[in-house]
């Protein structure tokens, strides 16, 4: 690769009306480093490149003119339409991209993966067992095969998902048996402290990870298949829901900012069950915190990336950047889904009431 360095400072400098006398006295050079740099007489050294692109806000990448090869760059690309897919592509759809990803790229195991759980809900809703037998090798191939460990306990889990659903119990289990038991998990080691000066981060971090399985543990639970939807367990789930609630605001306070999904979505499942036993007015009161959360979800999803909680149990962690480990959606808001959830039959003998056209307004407002 061609470094050109100089010419780059000297580019940034000029945008940004520096003199050679101040940049040099920013890092610690003299000027006449600054100006051979500038005359491709030499190269800073390396241990002044972090300086050099704090001073100019860049990345050090950007700074000696790096820029991704092509193929990179292609894979980026196909790996966020994966995504934008996932939220809103047909399943046909999704695995015809990625056969052709995978023809492109065949040893990319994000794209395996992809379209091996495209199979899976192909096989799922159709039946189709060459479906589940190909995605149960492509997982199989992916959990044998790849250096990221993210991507293997995906593999994992989705394995475990078909052997459940194709009634192969002790296939399950044995896939399980490969997890790493909770009380080993990075969480809770890195939670012990490792002297790096970090203790109480890693703490807050194993705290808000606990919390979030326990509050999907606890929705889950009301949802099982093993606990019959009917009238002799409608007061149960809608007890389990609210704790769900109560868990999250213990934790996280008023400022949930992404926690806010999670409340919108145990209301909304406890206007499901309320107006099942006829509490007209209860379900209503669970559908306007629907709404209140669901907007004020989407809000934090515009605003809020990178802020700290503001819980004492969580003021050290901030809500992460979209990436490759935090990924929400992308095509619609909260406010899109929730509305298309309101158009349920379900909802029909309350459509007219006053209450619930408010809330279906303000989710149309909001809705992208």
């Amino acid at each position: 690769m061609n470094v050109k360095i100089g010419t780059i400072i000297k580019k940034l400098r000029k945008e940004q009306k520096v003199t050679q006398e101040e940049l040099a006295a920013a890092v610690g050079v003299t000027p006449q480093a600054i100006s051979r740099w500038e005359g491709e007489g030499g190269y800073p050294d390396i241990e002044l490149l972090p300086a050099i692109a704090d001073f100019f806000a860049v990345s050090i990448d950007e700074l000696i003119g790096y820029r991704r090869s092509e193929r990179e760059e292609e894979l980026a690309r196909i790996h966020k339409e994966l995504d934008r897919l996932s939220e809103v592509g047909t399943v046909d759809e999704r695995i015809r991209f990625a056969r052709e990803s995978l023809i492109r790229f065949p040893a990319d195991d994000e794209i395996k993966e992809a379209l091996a759980v495209c199979l899976y809900f192909l096989w799922d809703e159709k039946h189709d067992e060459a479906a589940r037998d190909e995605a149960e090798a492509l997982l199989k191939s992916v959990m044998d095969n790849s250096a990221d460990l993210d991507l293997r306990y995906d593999a994992i889990g989705t394995l475990i998902s078909i052997y459940k659903e194709s009634g192969h119990p002790e296939k399950a289990l044995e896939m399980a048996e490969m997890l790493t038991p909770m009380k080993y998990c990075r969480e809770f080691q890195l939670s012990c402290g490792v002297g790096d000066g970090k203790t109480e981060w890693y703490i807050q971090d194993e705290i808000d990870k606990l919390t979030d399985c326990l509050g999907i543990a606890i929705q889950s639970l009301a949802l099982n298949d093993d606990l019959p939807n009917d009238e002799t367990t409608w007061d149960k789930k809608i007890e389990m829901l609210k704790t769900s609630n109560e868990i999250y605001r213990l934790i996280y306070g008023d400022d949930l900012m992404f926690y806010h999904c999670r409340l919108s979505q145990n209301y909304w499942l406890l206007s499901t069950f309320l107006i099942l036993q006829g509490k007209t007015n209860d379900a209503l009161d669970a559908l306007e915190k629907m709404c209140e959360h669901t907007l004020a979800y989407d809000c934090s999803f515009d605003q809020d990336h990178g802020k700290n909680y503001s819980s004492i149990f969580t003021d050290r962690l901030v809500y992460p950047e979209p990436g490759k480990a935090f990924h929400e959606l992308v095509e619609h808001n909260q406010s899109y889904y929730k509305l298309d959830r309101m158009k349920a039959s379900r909802y029909d003998n309350i459509r007219d009431n006053a209450r619930f056209v408010a809330i279906v307004n303000a989710l149309e407002e909001k809705a992208r």
